[in-house]
């Protein structure tokens, strides 16, 4: 168990080596925690309101973060300072993702930004939506996923900028979305149902996963595609489901679990009220 955060965790990311955890929080700050001493490393603390989300970049040289202030931060790892603050958006910037080789971020808010990584600056906005957008993710091949309270996902070609499709199917207010590590697979959070399974080939839902009392937020493959675990701040806890059966296999007890994320090697963390948990 890590302590530190002073308020709500909303959103945990593992580097892509697992060294280190990012966690981001209502009390304004990311944290990076050492996944083997469970110590706290760095306390990254320049935005002014809460944070909603943090991501490593593919090399892990950078954690992004976005917060209600309408930024997004970039921090050195290493230094542990902040490089570069990104505006433009003018609502709470609830989630970022990056492309697969780090040249792109994207930034959901009431629209999604995407922004060059060598000049800072934003190169496209995509508009569609027709309320806020709580969450986005990027698959390998360039595909944008965004999640929205207007109860649908959006695909989106990074290379047009252009939406493909949106994916219907949803009754309530859509939080958080993440792809498989090698795109073929999306999951989707809402506030009611659980989790959606869409398969990108066909772009068709292919699983519901209701399994809680609603109000489900993070959500995070395995890296072989094999898991999905997601985070239910209602029922206090975060479930893992084999994809291939449909099955529940785990349910890890956690006060306000609002985050979770597996790491490449299988190691999954959940936070929600201030604490951070690793379960193997």
């Amino acid at each position: 168990m890590m302590e530190g955060h002073t308020e709500f965790v909303y959103e945990c990311s593992f580097s892509h080596d697992r060294r280190l955890l990012a966690t981001a929080s209502g009390d304004r700050t990311v944290r990076l925690w050492d996944v083997d001493s469970h110590q706290c490393t760095a306390e990254l603390k320049e935005h002014t309101d809460l944070v909603n989300g943090c991501k490593f970049s593919p090399d892990d040289t950078l954690v992004a973060s976005a917060s209600r202030d309408k930024t997004v931060r970039l921090w050195d790892v290493k230094s542990q300072r902040c490089t570069a603050t990104l505006t433009g958006h003018t609502h709470p910037v609830n989630s970022c993702a990056f492309s697969a080789d780090g040249a792109i971020l994207a930034s959901a808010s009431e629209d999604v930004h995407l922004w060059n990584m060598k000049t800072f600056l934003n190169v496209a906005t995509l508009q569609g939506h027709t309320s806020n957008v709580s969450g986005c993710d990027i698959s390998r091949d360039g595909i944008l996923a965004s999640a929205s309270f207007d109860k649908t996902v959006r695909l989106w070609d990074m290379n047009t900028q252009q939406c493909i499709t949106a994916l219907n199917g949803h009754t309530d207010m859509c939080n958080k979305c993440c792809f498989t590590a090698d795109g073929t697979l999306l999951a989707s959070t809402t506030w009611g149902e659980t989790v959606r399974l869409w398969d990108m080939r066909t772009r068709h839902s292919i699983a519901t996963l209701k399994d809680s009392n609603g109000y489900t937020m993070q959500c995070s493959f395995s890296s072989d595609g094999s898991w999905i675990a997601a985070a239910c701040c209602c029922d206090y806890v975060a479930r893992v489901w084999d994809v291939k059966t449909l099955r529940c296999i785990a349910t890890l007890q956690h006060a306000s679990a609002g985050a979770c994320s597996f790491s490449s090697n299988g190691m999954i963390t959940t936070s929600g009220g201030g604490i951070v948990q690793l379960w193997q």
